[in-house]
């Protein structure tokens, strides 16, 4: 027997080297698999950070044209309501008229109508406005997410 201790020391030495490489290189693949799962994570945040701010660019567009739609309609609300005054008080002046009674009427239905159209108009601005605003959120929300991710890689 002690003919083959020499080499059953060796044996013994090499199976404690080669088990002390496996667990560091477990521990080295541990490391690295934390490391890129932090990157995945940071990857998906960030695409969900450039597709909220596609989002918020496309709402800030629509408030926009909204908005110049809403200023139209009033304009054209505010000239409608006076016309249709104008032609109230023609007739006071003149009761008997009928062709101005039809003008009288056909202001007062286009006021009533414009004015139906601001209402809805300044309905889908708040709505927009809403929309916009929880975008943004969001927005900030993600961007203090990916800082805090990356602050621990």
């Amino acid at each position: 027997m002690k003919k083959n201790t020499p080499g059953r020391l060796l044996m013994l030495l090499l199976l404690l080297l080669s088990t002390a490489a496996f667990t560091q290189a477990q521990s080295i693949s541990a490391d690295s698999i934390k490391s890129l799962k932090l990157h995945k994570e940071i990857l998906k945040q960030t695409t969900e950070l450039n597709k909220q701010k596609l989002n918020l660019a496309e709402y800030q567009n629509k408030l926009v044209k909204l908005q110049g739609d809403l200023e139209k309609a009033n304009k054209d609300a505010a000239k409608a309501a006076a016309e249709s005054k104008d032609y109230a008080q023609k007739m006071a002046r003149n009761p008997g008229d009928e062709k101005l009674a039809r003008k009288a009427k056909k202001a007062a239905k286009s006021a009533s109508s414009s004015s139906n159209k601001a209402e809805k108009l300044t309905s889908s601005v708040g709505t927009m406005q809403r929309t916009v605003s929880k975008t943004n959120d969001k927005v900030a929300s993600l961007e203090k997410k990916i800082a805090t991710l990356r602050s621990k890689g």
